[in-house]
């Protein structure tokens, strides 16, 4: 089994990523899923509660509900707490605090870089935009951090550190992570939970039974970040006991660990909502239905496929036979993992996300996948050498596309879909799901960037240029740390 020191360049890949994404960062709160996300954030610093103010406009509310009641439900004494997941916003304090910090510092122009022809969701002042433009990049950082442990985590699975950097690379620029990471959403969150409980229990092996405890724990947090995360649990559990038996006293450990998390979130939603097993949406947004429709698009929806939107999975089918054979808990770990998933979203009639770059929800599942990529890059010295090339030439364009979905705004393109003609009386979101016009790879071919970088162009070009200045320190950063990341594969073959 390889040990991660070996991973050459794996830091440096998460480096890369994380300039890169921040180099195509909107800067703001785009959904207003975020907006509420964020508000807790900002109340749990400067207040020390969840009690927010909410949106005042009209945004996400179904049809029957009141204005300004969206993301939150009233507590006992009138107090509005978000219903999303906490564990984003407690992540995202330490950059809420240094946006704090530094709001009366910064020039108040560089605020000005972000789009101001956007739907906002909050009153533009200047501190406001400014913690909102900081805050919202924290989902590079997490992103980013995802496709680092990818890699250390394929590595601790017996695959040679090549495989496991090129692994890395292919998710963080050839899958919807890409997209993702511009967002303050909490599946890039997710993802990260996933990899990282399966990463501990792949380290419980050699070191020790503090490697599963740990991985009990980051499960346990992750009920904090999207109450979904529950049906990862069992699974998790299988793949510890495939990999390392019934080793009572780890299990027992990792056990109460994850119990005390989940236990946690019982007693929020009891103090919030009086009712321990209440989420604070109240049924108001989505119920079950029968999950065909979800099950299909999610898989061929020009919309919403998964290998659509991230082209780095379809073309890791071809490694999944092999992965069976070479590290078989994995396999039937990643395999329940996403199959669980994919069934259990499907059951909702908000199976699609709300407005999101392909199937919102099986995001935090593509790391796992990429397991089948992985497989397929050891397989690649056998094949013959067109299909080699056809290989690194769909990858190439993988990116291609990766990158085009990552420079511009699904919300604003569905907007603009909202008030399409051609939508008729089908509804936007079928049309969303079915229609190749009305997806986002040619949708967003109408509208203009939306890239924070962009706007720090234009204020240089004005006479501040402060913040494109910040621009350039990090591609130089992320400049040298692509750099290893190449000499590292050279120097493995």
């Amino acid at each position: 089994m390889a040990t991660t020191e070996r991973v050459h360049g794996a830091r440096a890949l998460g480096v890369l990523a994380a300039a890169v994404y921040l180099w195509t960062a909107p800067g703001r709160i785009e959904f207003p899923d975020d907006e509420i996300v964020f508000q807790t954030a900002a109340s749990l610093w400067d207040d020390g509660d969840l009690d927010i103010p909410g949106i005042p406009r009209r945004t996400g509310e179904p049809r029957d509900r009141p204005t300004g009641t969206f993301g939150w439900s009233a507590g006992p004494q009138g107090q509005r707490y978000g219903f999303f997941g906490h564990g984003l916003s407690l992540v995202a304090l330490p950059a809420y605090g240094l946006a704090s910090a530094t709001a009366g510092v910064v020039p108040a122009t560089w605020a000005h870089a972000v789009r101001s022809d956007h739907f906002v969701f909050h009153r533009r002042e200047p501190r406001g935009d400014w913690t909102r433009l900081v805050v919202s990049l924290t989902n590079c950082l997490v992103t980013a951090a995802t496709a680092w442990l990818l890699t250390l985590w394929l590595a601790a699975l017996g695959f040679a550190g090549r495989t496991a950097l090129w692994t890395g690379l292919a998710y963080a620029f050839a899958t919807s992570a890409w997209a993702y990471s511009r967002t303050f959403l909490s599946e890039p969150l997710s993802g990260l939970c996933l990899v990282g409980a399966a990463y501990c229990v792949t380290r419980w092996q050699s070191g020790g039974r503090r490697w599963l405890w740990l991985g009990g724990a980051i499960a346990g947090f992750s009920l904090h970040v999207h109450a979904l995360n529950l049906v990862f649990a069992p699974c998790l559990l299988g793949h510890a006991v495939l990999t390392g038996g019934w080793r009572r006293r780890g299990l027992v450990g990792a056990a109460l660990l994850f119990s005390l998390g989940a236990g946690l979130l019982l007693l929020g939603q009891y103090l919030r909502f009086g009712d321990a097993l209440e989420t604070g949406r109240f049924g108001y947004y989505s119920e079950f239905v029968a999950p065909w429709e979800g099950l299909w698009a999610q898989l061929v929806a020009p919309g919403r496929s998964l290998l659509l939107y991230s082209p780095a999975l379809l073309l890791g089918l071809f490694g999944w036979g092999a992965l069976r054979r070479r590290a078989p808990a994995a396999f039937w770990f990643a395999v329940a993992t996403i199959g669980l998933r994919w069934l259990a979203i499907s059951t909702r009639s908000d199976w699609f996300g709300g407005w999101g770059v392909g199937p919102r929800h099986l995001v935090p599942v593509i790391p796992l996948a990429m397991l089948g990529f992985a497989a397929t890059i050891e397989r690649l010295p056998g094949w013959r050498p067109w299909r080699r090339g056809a290989f690194w030439g769909g990858l190439g364009l993988g990116t291609l596309l990766s990158l085009h979905l990552a420079l511009h705004s699904i919300f604003e393109w569905m907007w603009l879909l909202v008030a399409d003609p051609r939508v008729g009386s089908r509804g936007v979101m079928p049309v969303s799901h079915w229609e190749a016009w009305a997806s986002p790879i040619v949708g967003f071919f109408a509208i203009k960037l939306d890239v924070l970088a962009v706007g720090a162009v234009l204020l240089a070009r004005l006479g501040h240029p402060g913040l494109l200045a910040c621009f350039v320190v990090v591609g130089v950063v992320g400049g040298v740390a692509g750099w290893r990341v190449v000499a590292a594969l050279r120097r493995a073959g």
